[in-house]
């Protein structure tokens, strides 16, 4: 992983920023990549029993057990070495991130890394590498709060972000069972439509 962590500082060719053009920001976990299906994989490895909250059902995002499930084995899956490192992404997520940038946009991705997971950040990184290529390292914002990250819009699943800035950016929800209580959000549900959800989104901060 040292040559993975060198090549964020130092890589060549990165991607140049388009001083003046909107900056979206994209969450990972839930978001960009499949990370539900990941865990209750690897729950079920730990505990074939383990009472698993189907994708579409989870009223948390914080993605905790259902009823009767064993809390430290969710913690233990939740700090498995590898877990954030074999992530599937999201259908028409990696299409649409590079049709992004084709448009203009500078994007960026804003993640915040496990605290307790000893290999969560450099995990990230190379998860990015893999699916998007090594120039995109560079544009990974690895962060414990999301309001201090300046940008015009953040897609994120999560229904409530706070921290200890008013954030400059909208927040573009992206859709899941488990904040489909904000009603009246801006809502991304599918990525290929991320055109008709986000640049409204866009124009409104321009304005």
């Amino acid at each position: 992983m040292k040559t993975l962590l060198g090549n964020a500082v130092h890589m060549q060719p990165m991607i140049t920023p388009s001083p003046g053009r909107p900056v979206t920001l994209v969450d990972m976990d839930g978001c960009f990549f499949d990370w539900g299906n990941a865990l209750n994989r690897i729950l079920l490895q730990l505990d074939p029993n383990f009472p698993i909250v189907p994708l579409g059902q989870q009223m948390d995002c914080n993605h905790l057990c259902g009823p009767g499930g064993d809390r430290d084995v969710l913690l233990q899956a939740m700090n498995t070495e590898g877990l954030y490192r074999n992530l599937e992404s999201m259908p028409g997520a990696i299409e649409a991130v590079l049709a992004m940038e084709e448009a203009g946009l500078n994007v960026f991705f804003c993640s915040t890394p496990f605290a307790t997971h000893a290999t969560c950040a450099s995990e990230k990184l190379a998860s990015i590498e893999e699916h998007l290529g090594s120039r995109w390292v560079n544009r990974v914002i690895l962060t414990h709060d999301k309001t201090l990250v300046r940008g015009d819009v953040l897609i994120d699943d999560k229904p409530g972000i706070t921290g200890n800035m008013v954030p400059t950016w909208q927040h573009l929800v992206f859709d899941q069972s488990y904040n489909r209580s904000l009603a009246e959000a801006p809502r991304l549900r599918e990525w290929k439509d991320w055109e008709a959800a986000l640049y409204p989104l866009l124009e409104m901060a321009a304005a």
